[in-house]
């Protein structure tokens, strides 16, 4: 019987991988997209991505010629140039010039598949088929002047998107991964909470006790806070947005994560850090230690995790009623979404 629950599971991520090819997922920072065209994958499918005047194109990293990497290549007078025989597209994928031929006419094929794409937020998003089936998440705080936004460095890790989302909003860990910097073991109980489905995200408050940091601005670094509940925002399918009220709760620390399944078993993840409070650019270095310290702390926990990927019948793993609550809807919508 164990043996059919798990072939049941494998199919189910099976699909939920497929489906993921009609969601939206970041695959760049506007900041590293300039005028030299960038390779990415994404679900196992290679893609280049260019910008090409005012418009970011994204195409699959071949040419339909010779079947060389586009991502080679360069932009000439707002044209894909492939890197092999100097063919051209236009920004609609339609091959304009073949050097070898100049004055020839261009075969009907000679067509790239243009890949949604849209750049919001400092990210490019893609879509690679069908109609997406969530809207793109949003990070407010990124065109909000009263915000300093910092990029923390993109990071890979080995293990699927949803289980790095999963750690991102597990608490119970925090006592234990992260003693001494976002909780103690001594004070490791998680409250209860409420977990809002709405049309495309899952929604909660919860505070949790932890020490007191100077880079979130506390004086007595000797305390561990009871801190106003921070506000959860997941979006599907990998997303999240974490608003953390500081002091009396005028000061915000925010983290907005996008994670790029780069396949069914290796994540990119994308991250920025906001605040309202020490807008000095001097001090970016030190949040972006901060994140680098958390992350590599988690880094070592979440690819020992198997499977890799995140098992989405509830029956597969075991789960603590109240502190797993956000886990629980967070896997009963992926199952959903591959029924």
């Amino acid at each position: 019987m164990k043996g059919d629950s798990a072939a049941l599971d494998k199919a189910d991520e099976l699909q939920l991988f497929e489906k993921s090819k009609s969601m939206w997922h970041p695959v760049a920072t506007s900041e590293e997209l300039g005028t030299i065209p960038i390779p990415v994958q994404l679900l196992d499918t290679a893609l280049v991505v260019v910008r090409m005047g005012e418009k970011v194109c994204v195409f699959p990293d071949i040419c339909i010629h010779r079947g060389t990497a586009l991502s080679l290549g360069k932009v000439i007078d707002g044209n894909l140039q492939c890197a092999y025989h100097g063919w051209k597209f236009n920004s609609s994928g339609k091959c304009v010039s073949i050097p070898a031929r100049p004055t020839g006419s261009i075969p009907i094929k000679a067509q790239l598949k243009e890949i949604a794409c849209v750049e919001q937020d400092g990210l490019i998003w893609v879509c690679l088929s069908g109609e997406p089936l969530f809207e793109i998440p949003t990070f407010p705080q990124i065109n909000n002047p009263e915000y300093r936004t910092v990029i923390i460095p993109t990071y890979d890790w080995n293990s699927s998107a949803a289980r790095r989302i999963e750690n991102f909003i597990d608490f119970s860990h925090f006592a234990f991964v992260h003693e001494g910097i976002l909780g103690t073991p001594d004070k490791a109980e998680i409250p209860d909470y409420e977990v809002v489905r709405a049309k495309n995200f899952l929604t909660f408050d919860l505070g949790v006790e932890e020490p007191a940091n100077e880079l979130k601005g506390d004086k007595d670094l000797t305390q561990v806070l009871k801190r106003i509940p921070s506000t959860y925002t997941i979006t599907m399918p990998y997303s999240v947005l974490l608003d953390q009220p500081l002091g009396d709760g005028s000061t915000h620390f925010i983290l907005f994560m996008a994670s790029q399944p780069i396949s069914a078993k290796k994540t990119r993840t994308f991250c920025f850090c906001a605040r309202n409070y020490d807008m000095d650019p001097s001090k970016d270095s030190t949040f972006i230690e901060f994140q680098n310290l958390i992350l590599e702390q988690d880094r070592i926990v979440v690819e020992s995790q198997r499977p890799e990927e995140l098992p989405i019948d509830l029956s597969e793993e075991l789960h603590i009623k109240g502190v797993d609550r956000v886990s629980i809807e967070y896997r009963k919508w992926l199952k959903e979404i591959v029924n």
